[in-house]
This record gives structure tokens, C-alpha cells and sequence, in this order.
């Protein structure tokens, strides 16, 4: 027996005191580095809006009178609600404290979950793929940002944790009612529920009628949260997902943004070190179906972000991927083999914690990615963007003032313009940083979205240029001004005017008039109900600006005219 071996043989309550003491210290890591990168990005001010309008009695909307889903996640909101609610304070801040507080409970999951897999009440066990959690600069800097990565990790960590609770005679209903809650935590956790379900059904061999009420107990809000959506804004998914396409194949930029972040931290040595490990170590059935279902989930979730192309912010996309593969390997048991493990991906940790970082000098590689949270320090000024304040900070609007009116597209030379008489506001917007232009304006000013991720228009016109995910849909000015403007308004512009009059006419009729009609009329029973059958067609449709024969294709990426693409 190896010395390593014999630590595990000791009494139980050094085994139990050790392992408490482990988790313990990676909480308190975690909320230390994430406390420390505390911040806000600018798609987390997307959601404070949206919270602050659902808290006002508007809805879950980014502006009143317009139905749009402009967050990725139905959860989020409504938790970021719910807290902001019952401790009313700013809600910018609520939600980085939210994401931080979610992301350590993550690592406690996760661990306790690694930990009963080895019954680790009565054995010592080493920490492994922790380390690596621990030390990736990016889970530091998503612990917060404002956004529901910091869900997104909660919920593989308690959903692991239940599995194996589960599979060691624990109860099966809260697993697959914290199961059911994956589309809504964040759409493409749908991968991981039938693989962590089946999973369940392989080591408790129920019969199908237990099994159905498992599968329908799980699904239930899930279903009820997708009629109220298709109802509610008349799409299938988030305005989010048309936005950016995530329906699209870009196998080739999934790959690079893989690589950006295996390559920026060295993780495939580390990876390779304790991922096959966590396998080596199964000695029975249940210990190999647990570890398997993770692995399979991260998997299919790296085939997710490698299609759809990943994202602009670096490492956020891979982070999830990146826990679910490391779940099994969180603790290792004692052993020569792990031991030594444990040791390298020490020394690795601590390389990457004090050196490793991205390459990118001004933040934005030449691939579109971006280090986000680095730009937002560097463009506010603050080591520490919390809230709306430091976005805004020495940059004030001038038509924030209380007597601005009328319609105004800065940066373009267009407005000020009356707005048509069925608008309520007195004031709109126009711009690309949505984030920081809602947090501008008072939630009565309508802030349209030119990169269409609030805006129902602009999230159905194809892709116009493949810079940055996320960024490939500027719409046209024409568009906002057809939209927007009082009709019989004169413009000094006489080709400009007559392309606004022809865009107006082709928004008054056909799938235009359906998409605006469905996000815009009362929301009346009859409303719900047509918007309801025509999610389908309505979240296929696609215009390309300048074609007069619109239709559902999906597969339009050619160029616009008029549009510019934003850097």
C-alpha cells in the first residue's frame, strides 16, 4: 500500500473534516477571484432594462409597446427579478451579486457531487479539475458580469449533484425538476436534460410509468414557459437567437474560438491529465454511468458552440463546457496515478492563475473576440463597472434632458424627426451599445437596437457581414426612419425620403405587418392565439434590406446595402 493509499484508510472524521476543509477553500477562491473581476458587461445592462421594465408593471420587455425577448435567458430575469423585488435596490448590482453567489454555489455543488461518487465521507480525496476551474481567468471574470453564465454553472453543478445523489438511493423528484429548468436557464442546456435523464433511467431501471411521470413532471414548466413564449412575443425562440443566428452552421469560427481559449490558458495538457482519470478510477456500474453523462453533455455541448460559431466574448461560450467535462475530475481519490496528477495540474494552476491571459492588445482579436470584461475596465475607466453609473460616467447624452423629443439615429446625421402618433414615447433612440443606451434613458424613451437583439425587425433581416457574432445585422437608418418617423414628414433628402416611403409601404404589408402587428397590437386572447400558431413561420422569416420579395428563407447571408458593419 502506497502512502497516498493510506491516507484513505485513516478514521472517518479526518476524511470528512479534509474534504470539507477542500471545498471550503475552492468556495472561498472562487468568491474571492470573482469579487475581485467583479463587473458588468453591456449585455448585463440589456437585462437590468428589461428586469427594471418587468419590476415597473411593463412587462418583460426592453421597451414598452414592443414585445421582444431581448434576453437569452427566461430564468435569469425572472430570478434577477424576484431578488431585486424582495431587496429593492439597484438592480445592476443585484445581478452581479447573483452571478457571484451562483457561480461559488456551482463549485460547492460540483464538488459534493464528485465527492459522494467516491464516498468521499470516509475517504481523504485530492483536488483535481477543481484546480482548473479555480484558475481560468475567465471563470473569475463570468462569476459576474451581469448575465447568466454564473445560472448556467449553478445548475450543471446541482443537477450533477442530484444525479449522483440520485444514483447513491438519494430522492429522484428534485433532479428532474432542477432538470426541466435547462431550456430556460439557457436554450442549449437542452442538450444536457435527456443525457443526465437517461442517465437517471440506466441506473434506476424504473418502469415506463414512472419513467413517464419523471418525463412529464420535468417537462412541464418547460412547455408551459415555451406557449407563454410563442404567445407572448410570437417566436419560437429569443429575439437573441435570430440576432445571431445560432441556427446557422460556422464550424470554421467555432474552431477558432474553441482554440482561442484552449490555446490562450495550455488547457489540453491539464485537460488530459485528469479528464481520462476520472474514468480510470470507476470501479462499478453507477460510477461509470455518472461520469459518463457528464462527459457525453459536455460533448454535445462543445459540438453546439463549435456549429453555431461560438461567440464574441472570449472563453464565455466554453466555460460550461468546460465544468461539465470536469465534473467527474473535481476530486480524484488517492491514488500514485492521481497523486502525481494532482501535482502537474498544480503546477499548471498556478502558472495560468499568475500568468496566462489573452494575446489580444486592444482587447478585440483579430478573430472578433473579445476580452470583454478588459474592454469594459479600459472604456469606463473603472478597475470595477457594477452598475449603470460607470457606463455613463463623463458620458452624457445630450438629448437624455428632460424637453428631448422626436426620433434621433446618432453617428448618422439623421434627426431630430416627430415620431408617428401611435407612439407613446416622446423620445427614441437609436444606437449599437444597447446595454449602455438603455441605461441612458428613462424606460419610457424608446431605445431601438440597430443589431437587432431588441429590435423585431432588425432580428429578421439576414446577415449583412461576418465580423463578430452577434454584430452582423446593422440595420439599415432607412428602416428605423420608415418604421419610426410621423408619416408626411419632409426630408432634405429626396432619394433618401423616397427609399424611406418605399421601405414604409413594405412594412405595412405582408410577413412585415405580421411580425409588427404580433409584437406591437394588445396583447388580447385572439392576439396570444395568432401568435402563438405563427411562431413557426414568424421566427423563420428573413428580408434582405433592398429585396422586395422577402420571404422565410433562412439562408440569406448576402450583403446589405445602406448598412455598415460595426467593429
Amino acid at each position: 500500500m502506497s502512502a497516498v493509499e493510506a491516507v484513505a484508510e485513516r478514521p472517518r472524521w479526518p476524511a470528512e473534516t479534509w474534504n470539507h476543509v477542500i471545498t471550503v477553500a475552492a468556495a472561498a477562491v472562487m468568491a474571492f477571484a470573482g469579487w475581485q473581476n467583479r463587473w458588468i458587461s453591456d449585455d448585463g445592462l440589456i437585462a437590468v432594462r428589461t428586469v427594471r421594465q418587468l419590476l415597473a408593471g411593463n412587462g418583460p420587455v426592453f421597451n414598452v409597446g414592443e414585445r421582444v425577448e431581448a434576453n437569452t435567458s427566461m430564468a435569469w430575469t425572472y430570478l434577477v427579478a424576484l431578488v431585486s423585488w424582495v431587496s429593492p435596490g439597484d438592480v445592476a448590482y443585484v445581478a452581479v451579486l447573483l452571478g457571484l453567489v451562483c457561480t461559488v454555489g456551482a463549485v460547492v455543488f460540483a464538488m459534493r457531487g464528485a465527492m459522494l461518487r467516491y464516498d468521499g465521507s470516509h475517504r481523504v480525496l485530492l483536488p483535481a479539475g477543481v484546480l482548473i476551474v479555480l484558475a481560468l481567468p475567465p471563470f473569475w471574470e463570468f462569476a459576474t458580469s451581469g448575465l447568466e453564465t454564473g445560472l448556467v454553472f449553478l445548475w450543471i453543478g446541482s443537477s450533477w449533484w442530484l444525479l449522483v445523489r440520485a444514483a447513491s438511493g438519494g430522492p429522484v423528484l428534485p433532479l428532474v425538476l432542477v432538470l426541466g429548468l435547462a431550456p430556460l436557464v439557457r436554450p442549449e442546456l437542452a442538450l444536457v436534460h435527456p443525457v443526465f435523464f437517461a442517465a437517471l433511467l440506466v441506473l434506476l431501471r424504473p418502469g415506463w410509468r414512472a419513467a413517464a411521470r419523471w418525463s412529464a413532471v420535468s417537462l412541464a414548466l418547460p412547455v408551459a414557459c415555451q406557449i407563454f413564449r410563442m404567445g407572448y412575443y410570437g417566436l419560437l425562440v429569443p429575439n437573441t437567437a435570430l440576432a445571431k443566428e445560432a441556427g446557422e452552421s460556422r464550424w470554421a469560427r467555432g474552431l477558432l474560438y474553441a482554440g482561442d481559449t484552449l490555446l490562450t490558458y495550455q488547457l489540453i495538457g491539464p485537460l488530459l491529465v485528469v479528464v481520462p482519470l476520472s474514468l480510470w478510477v470507476c470501479r462499478t456500474r453507477r460510477d461509470l454511468v455518472v461520469t459518463a453523462a457528464p462527459l457525453t453533455a459536455g460533448a454535445l455541448m462543445l459540438l453546439y458552440v463549435l456549429r453555431v460559431g461560438g461567440d464574441f466574448m472570449h472563453g464565455r461560450m466554453m466555460l460550461p463546457v468546460l465544468l461539465l467535462v470536469l465534473l467527474p475530475a473535481m476530486v480524484l481519490p488517492p491514488r500514485t496515478m492521481t497523486a502525481l496528477a494532482c501535482a502537474t495540474v498544480t503546477l499548471w494552476a498556478v502558472a495560468c492563475a499568475v500568468a496566462l491571459r489573452v494575446p489580444y492588445p486592444q482587447e478585440i482579436g483579430p478573430d472578433g473576440i473579445a476580452d470583454e470584461h478588459g474592454f469594459y475596465v479600459r472604456w469606463t475607466g473603472d478597475p470595477h463597472p457594477v452598475n449603470a453609473e460607470s457606463y455613463l460616467r463623463g458620458r452624457a447624452d445630450p438629448l437624455s434632458r428632460e424637453n428631448a423629443t422626436g426620433l434621433h439615429v446618432p453617428g448618422t446625421g439623421v434627426g431630430p424627426m416627430p415620431l408617428r402618433a401611435d407612439q407613446p414615447a416622446r423620445l427614441a433612440v437609436a444606437g449599437n451599445m444597447l446595454g449602455t443606451l438603455g441605461a441612458s434613458f428613462p424606460l419610457d424613451v424608446l431605445v431601438i437596437d440597430r443589431l437587432g437583439l431588441a429590435n423585431a425587425v432588425g432580428g429578421h433581416m439576414a446577415i449583412a457581414c461576418g465580423q463578430r457574432v452577434g454584430h452582423e445585422k446593422p440595420l439599415p437608418v432607412e428602416y428605423i426612419v420608415a418604421d419610426y418617423m410621423a408619416p408626411g414628414t419632409g426630408l432634405s433628402d429626396g432619394r433618401f425620403q423616397a427609399e424611406v416611403e418605399r421601405i414604409r409601404g413594405e412594412l405595412a404589408t405582408g410577413r412585415f405587418r405580421d411580425l409588427l402587428a404580433a409584437t406591437r397590437d394588445p396583447l388580447t386572447p385572439g392576439r396570444f392565439w395568432d401568435n402563438l400558431v405563427g411562431a413557426p413561420a414568424r421566427t423563420a422569416f428573413r428580408f434582405s434590406p433592398g429585396n422586395t420579395e422577402n420571404t422565410g428563407n433562412t439562408g440569406s447571408t448576402g450583403n446589405t446595402g445602406n448598412s455598415s458593419c460595426p467593429s
